[in-house]
Formats: C-alpha cells, structure tokens, sequence
C-alpha cells in the first residue's frame, strides 16, 4: 500500500490538472490540447509545486500512443484509402515532401547538422486531425468540400508519419555510427522486416482475428470483447517493438488488421473513452517535458519556427492541390487549415529527441511554436476566403485554380436521403416505410444480427453505438435529408438526437419517446418531431373505433 499510493496519488493529481486545463481551454473555446499541454507544464519539473513522477506519467503516455495509433488503424481502412483519390493521395504526398524539404533548407540556414534538420521538416509534415476536426465541427463544415478533403489528406499524412516514425530513427542510427550493421543497411533492413510484418499482419489479420472476435461477441460479454481488444492492441504494438520496429507502428497495424472486419465501428466507440483518457496522459507527460523559462528565454528562436510553420506548411499543402485544379475557395481553405501541429507531430517529435536527432532546445522549441499553430487555426480558417480572392485575382496563378470541387466518392456513393438509428421493430417497419417511398436508407444499430438483417434487406448497415460522431460520420448523417431515432431508451434517444443535431444542423430528426414527459427534453436536444408510442397507439385505435361506428353495416 505504501508504494500503491503515491502512485495513485501522481495518476490522480495528472489527470485532475489535464481535466481542469481541458475544461479552461474548451471554455475559451480553444483545442483541449493546449489545456491537456498546460497542465503538463504544471506538474513538470520545470514550474514550482507538485512534480508529477514522470515515469509513471511515461507509462500511461506509452499505452495512449498505442491506442491513439490502434484507434487510427481503426478508423483508417484499405477502401478509405480507395476512396480518397489521387487528390488526396498525391496533394497529401507532394504536400509532406515539400514541407520536408522546406523545413530542412531553413533548418541549414540556421546552421543545423544535416539530420536534424530533416528532423525537423517531417516533426512539421502532418497536422493534427484532432483540432482540423473540432474546428470544422465548431463552423459546421465537416461535410464542405474543404472539410472532406482536409480529412482525406489528413489520413494520408497519418500514415505517412507513421511509416517514418518505423524507419528514421534507423537513419538516425546509421548517421550517427551507432548502428549495428554497416550504413544504409539497417534502414534497408527495417523496411524489409516492416514489409514481412506487414504483408503477415493484413493476412491474419483478414482471416483470423475477425473470426475470433465473433465468437467472443456472441458470448455477449461487452468486457471480454473489450480485453480481447485490448490484447490484440497491445500484443502486436508489442511484437512490433521486440522486432525492432516502432509500437505506434504495431498498433496501427493491429487496427488495421481490424478495419474490415465488421466490428470496426464498434472497436472504435469502445475504445474511445480509452484512447481518450490515455492520450490525455500522453499530452501531460509532453508538456512535462517543456521547459518554460527556456521558451521565455528564446521567444524569438519559438516565433521563428511558428513563421516557419506559418509559411511553409499552407505554401507546401498550396502546390500540392494546384496540379489537380480545384477551385480557389477549397484550395485556400485546404491550404491554411493544415495549419495545426498536434498529437501525430509530437509523436515523431518525441521520436526523434529519442533517437538523439533533434537537440532538447530544438524539441522545446518545436514544442512552443505548435502551441502558436493551434492558437491560430481558427483565424486562419476565418481569412481562408479572403486568400481565395487573392489566388483568384493574380493573374500568374488564376489558371491553375479551375471550377472543380472535391467530392470523396464515399460521399457520392453512400449518402443516404434518411438514417434509422435502431433496427428493432419499430426500426424495421420505419425503414420499410422509407424504402418503398423510394429513399436510401442506413440503419445503425450496436447488435451486429440486426445490422446483418438490414444488410439483407438491401439497406446499408451501420454497426455502432449512435451516441459516437465516428459512428453517425459513417452513417453520412451531416448529409441525410432525414434522422429517424427509434430506440427504446430514454438516455441513449437523447444522446443520438443531441448529436444529431450537432453534426447536422438542418435535417430533420423525428424521435421516439418513452413518455410523454420526455417530449420536452428531445425538443430540447434538437427533435423537431416526437412521438409517443402508447399516445400514438391510443389515437389510432380511437380513429379505428370512429370509423367503425360509422361504418355501414
């Protein structure tokens, strides 16, 4: 018990600062992150007061990367990747290597080593999804154009980060002599076991592991489904690591492996609350890491780098969409929302300072500049359409902007006119009724037997529980004509239609109520209809018993 408590006692005050900064941020209506940062700063060795024990803190850092990066492999898939395009693809590819680039040739003009200043451009190549997604959400824009390509090249960036988060510490290795086989070869062979660890994982993981959690999703036992979850996580990010490759590598794989599988929405809303608070540790444990009074000390050094990731980042993701001809509006919005460094950036940051390719003042000041990034996001949202107005009035660039827009063919292909969330009786003649009206209906619902049901009955199925924005983004609801909640209870009717109305503010959304003194509270959430059953049933059953009286006999 003696040593239990003071552990308890650092996971409790950590956690109890990330909550409060996160709550102060959200109120300034700022990206969590910068909260979940501060408190870092406050319980690091660097402020006065409480010193959170930083192994411990590492720790809990260590397993958030790993289901950050699960829950990536998750959510990303094979077809996702199909879907996106050459857009994506290539904008995302050019976009990633001109940043590279651009970060190494500033970085040689400040008189950086070479290597570190390749560090320093692929630290700055991605952005964060976590704050390009709340502002979008926050300006009801996730289902734009500029929204859906953000996402797309996004993913693109994730995984590209991911595979030089396996591979450049080799070459960091290899640069600096240390490493055990002759040069070049340990990067050579990194790729090589990465490819077998690769090719292996994706047959196995399409073959075997769905069939598994089937078995044990029948025994309906959420917290089995859950450990075997968790096993699988954790098991290959450590397989992955004892190869001598990355864990974060391991862990996307393993999600991966699972993305086709027909639990992949609901892996995904399990492991949220998770991912969530364990990545919450990851950023406290980063802001630990950041030495204050050396940010105060070399401002200068921090707003340089901020002007550089201000520069060239909107400059380099600019030349990358160009050659496809989209028009200036999307264009500029894509440009400047990739603005944001974030979670995937200071994972190659720790990386990086890991392997002894970046210097710790570099790191601080990587560190303080993405602070400046995340500030700024909204704004540069905000001027997006006066750049816009720029690209379109120079004459130089007005030909390379044409009136294309960029539309994911999952949009095109999936977009459903009406969403039925819950597929039990009521949701089945709901639907029905839809159908034969000549509506594309999606059914979600969190038994897999009844989402297979819709699937049979030509309806596109959505395995997941409602209450998740993964779940209802799958189901294309920001752009359904119509939301139709037929759950039975209370908490999780006003849970679907609270965020339905999030995400979508203009569809209609019918709901079920329980009572009749639930009406009130849906309307509130955002319903513009509810319904009774037992009210309902009573009306028609008086309508019937009219028109039986006055029948003729």
């Amino acid at each position: 018990m003696g040593t239990a408590l003071p552990l308890l006692l650092n996971i409790t005050i950590a956690l109890t600062t990330a909550f409060l900064g996160g709550l102060v941020a959200s109120w300034l209506r700022l990206s969590p992150i910068l909260g979940y940062l501060a408190a870092g700063i406050i319980v690091g060795p660097f402020t006065p007061g409480f010193v959170a024990h930083r192994e411990t803190v590492a720790a809990l850092a260590d397993i958030g990367v790993v289901l950050l990066m699960f829950a990536l492999g998750v959510a990303f898939s094979l077809r996702d990747l199909a879907r996106v395009g050459r857009l994506a693809i290539g904008g995302t590819l050019i976009q990633v290597a001109l940043t590279i680039a651009g970060g190494w040739a500033i970085a040689r003009a400040w008189g950086l080593e070479s290597l570190e200043g390749l560090f320093f451009g692929a630290i700055l190549a991605a952005s964060s999804s976590m704050v390009i997604l709340k502002t979008l959400l926050d300006r009801g824009e996730v289902a734009s154009s500029h929204g859906r390509l953000l996402l797309s090249m996004s993913i693109v960036q994730d995984l590209v980060v991911i595979v030089l988060v396996a591979v450049m510490p080799k070459l960091a290795e290899t640069y600096a002599g240390t490493a055990s086989s002759p040069p070049m070869h340990a990067v050579i062979r990194t790729v090589a076991i990465a490819a077998v660890f690769i090719a292996v994982g994706m047959y196995v993981g399409l073959r075997v592991l769905p069939w598994l959690m089937e078995r044990v999703a029948r025994l309906r036992s959420p917290e089995l489904f859950t450990a075997l979850m968790a096993i699988i996580a954790l098991g290959i990010a450590g397989l992955s690591a004892a190869l001598g490759l990355s864990a974060a590598l391991g862990a996307f794989m393993a999600g991966l492996m699972l993305s086709e599988s027909e639990f992949d929405k609901r892996l995904t809303v399990e492991i949220v609350p998770f991912r969530d608070l364990m990545t919450m540790m990851f950023f406290v444990f980063i802001g630990m890491m950041v030495n204050v009074s050396f940010i105060v000390e070399h401002w200068r050094q921090v707003l340089a780098v901020a002007a550089v990731i201000l520069a060239v980042k909107p400059l380099a993701t600019l030349l990358g969409v160009m050659p496809f001809r989209l028009d200036a509006r999307t264009s500029a919005f894509a440009s400047l929302g990739m603005l944001p460094v974030g979670e995937i950036n200071y994972l190659m940051a720790n990386t990086s300072l890991g392997a002894g390719a970046i210097s710790l003042g570099l790191y601080n000041t990587i560190l303080g500049a993405s602070v400046v990034s995340i500030l700024l996001t909204p704004l540069a949202f905000t001027v997006a359409p006066a750049l816009a107005g720029v690209l379109r009035a120079l004459p130089g660039l007005r030909g390379y902007f044409g009136p294309g827009d960029f539309r994911a063919e999952d949009s095109a292909r999936f977009a459903s006119d009406a969403v039925v969330i819950g597929y039990g009786r009521v949701g089945h003649t709901v639907a029905a009724g839809l159908r034969s009206l000549g509506m594309d209906v999606t059914v979600i619902d969190h038994r897999m037997d009844l989402v297979r049901e819709a699937i049979e009955a030509g309806l596109r199925g959505v395995h997941g529980d409602a209450a998740a924005p993964e779940v209802m983004q799958d189901a294309h609801v920001p752009s359904a004509r119509l939301v139709v909640v037929t759950l039975p209870g209370v908490a999780s009717t006003l849970a679907a239609v609270s965020l339905a109305r999030e995400l979508a503010g203009r569809t209609a959304i019918v709901a079920r109520a329980r009572r009749n003194e639930n009406v009130s509270e849906l309307v509130a959430a955002g319903a513009d209809k509810v319904l009774v059953p037992e009210i309902a049933g009573a009306e028609a059953m008086l309508k019937a018993s009219m028109d039986s009286l006055y029948m003729p006999s």
